[in-house]
Formats: structure tokens, C-alpha cells, sequence
């Protein structure tokens, strides 16, 4: 749900709903893709919950470890 979450953001969803907008409309291939059931989409309020119990310094150091990942493999 973090992963639907980033990807929300990152395509300019910026609000709790409007994650929750994105993720409910994503096709089922991409849910089933980011460890969704298809069927089944987290609501506004588990994503507001979720997000909020995050610790923000933790998922930017994850997502920067990630990148540097991605960007080594590649070259």
C-alpha cells in the first residue's frame, strides 16, 4: 500500500482522498502489481492511517537507497 501510495503522489495526487481517488482507479493489473487485491482497495481513512504513522525521515531514506539501487544497476 506504501508503493500505491508513492505512485499516487508522485503522479501529483497530493490529499488522503485524492490517494485514495487513485488508487481505487488504477486498473487491476497495476493493484495486482503493487500487491493489491484487485477486488479490494484500501480506503481513504487505512491510507491516512497508514501514512500518517509513517515516519517520513525513514521512507525518504528508503526510497533514496532504492534510487541509488536503480541508478547503479543501470550504468
Amino acid at each position: 500500500m506504501v508503493t500505491a501510495a508513492v505512485c499516487a503522489v508522485v503522479a501529483g495526487y497530493r490529499s488522503y482522498a485524492a490517494i485514495a481517488e487513485w488508487v481505487a482507479d488504477v486498473p487491476a493489473a497495476t493493484a495486482l502489481a503493487l500487491g493489491m487485491a484487485a477486488d479490494r482497495r484500501p480506503s481513504e481513512a487505512m491510507i491516512r492511517r497508514l501514512l500518517q504513522a509513517m515516519d517520513p525521515q525513514l521512507l525518504t531514506a528508503a526510497i533514496s537507497v532504492w534510487l541509488a539501487g536503480r541508478a547503479t544497476a543501470t550504468t
